[in-house]
């Protein structure tokens, strides 16, 4: 501990010198040579929005994982500034790709994932329609080596162009930032970006990791149900309260490793009108799962894989009304 403190103090110290090197640089610019300040801000303002902007969907295809029970997988081309463009014809097409995700709704089962290109390869796409076939069978290709998937080539365009929403493609295609690795990427100038855009760098990693960790933690909240008999006794409150409660709508993910093992089954549950975890009543066995709200919501689960009852988590985010359970896989 003591001395991940002195090397973080240690990469302030650096980072704080840069800035400031930064900034008597800029002060001089600025008096001796306004009109190269301004194009040197606006260069560099016009490169961090390319560097920083998001994921936008392009196209969304279906084709199949092909195991012993084929299984639909949903592909979400993007286009990203932050993916290059190939330098000339000859070069290979560069790509980003996120995480494949298995997702569960009610008796569905299929599987997502994104692949990026710079949005001047997809103007060609748009452009030439053998152009964008092969950008197609290209990101198949990236999908089968990075995941150790076998795919059917065979795909069908959809009408909408994304599956899933803009937040989760987001989420897979960048993952959560680790601004301890971006500071001394940085410090040591393994980025390779200017400093203006280092600046933005920690400024995008704290908004990100803010967003991402919600504000409350309720591990120790979960309650493991008794198992139930064959017969439920059942309060007559319950028929004779006269309030109808909601299911709320939730997502269900299965996170994979690198070799394609279930690891973790992810739940998310949008709870609006829900502004505290004790609201919240949350019962979790090896193969079910129930959420209680009274008088609001009720939502019980039956669990796609067996869990580790002892190891789940659960978060509650008082800004987003968003309740997030994670269950490990035994």
């Amino acid at each position: 501990m003591i001395f991940v403190a002195m090397a973080t103090k240690q990469c302030e110290k650096e980072m704080l010198q840069q800035v400031n090197q930064l900034w008597s640089l800029l002060d001089d610019m600025s008096e001796n040579s306004p009109e190269a300040y301004q194009k040197f801000i606006q260069h560099h303002l016009e490169e961090g929005m390319k560097q920083f902007s998001p994921p936008e969907a392009y196209i969304c295809f279906q084709t199949r994982i092909l195991e012993l029970n084929e299984k639909l997988l949903y592909v979400n081309l993007c286009t990203w500034s932050r993916v290059p463009a190939p330098k000339s014809e000859s070069d290979p097409v560069p790509l980003d790709g996120g995480r494949l995700e298995e997702t569960v709704e009610g008796t569905e089962i299929y599987s997502v994932t994104d692949v990026a290109y710079n949005p001047e390869v997809l103007k060609k796409g748009n452009e030439d329609p053998v152009e964008k076939d092969q950008l197609i069978r290209l990101a198949i290709k990236y999908i089968e080596e990075q995941h150790c998937v076998q795919l059917s080539h065979s795909y069908t365009l959809l009408k909408d162009r994304l599956k899933g929403s803009e937040k989760q493609m987001k989420r897979r295609l960048t993952g959560k930032a680790d601004p301890m690795q971006t500071a001394k990427q940085m410090s040591s100038g393994e980025s390779g970006v200017s400093l203006l855009q280092q600046l933005a760098m920690l400024k995008s990693a704290d908004e990100e990791n803010e967003e991402n960790n919600p504000p409350i933690c309720l591990p120790s909240d979960i309650k493991h149900p008794k198992k139930p008999g064959l017969i439920e006794e059942i309060s007559s409150t319950e028929f004779d309260s006269g309030i109808k409660v909601e299911t709320p709508k939730y997502e269900l993910l299965l996170i994979k490793d690198e070799n394609a093992k279930a690891k973790i089954i992810q739940l998310t549950v949008e709870l609006p009108g829900v502004f505290s975890v004790k609201e919240c009543d949350l019962s979790v066995s090896k193969d079910d799962l129930v959420i209680d709200v009274a008088e609001k919501y009720r939502l019980q689960l039956d669990l796609p894989e067996t869990i580790s009852e002892d190891t789940v988590t659960a978060k509650f985010n008082k800004k987003s009304h968003i309740l997030s359970v994670e269950m490990p896989i035994k």
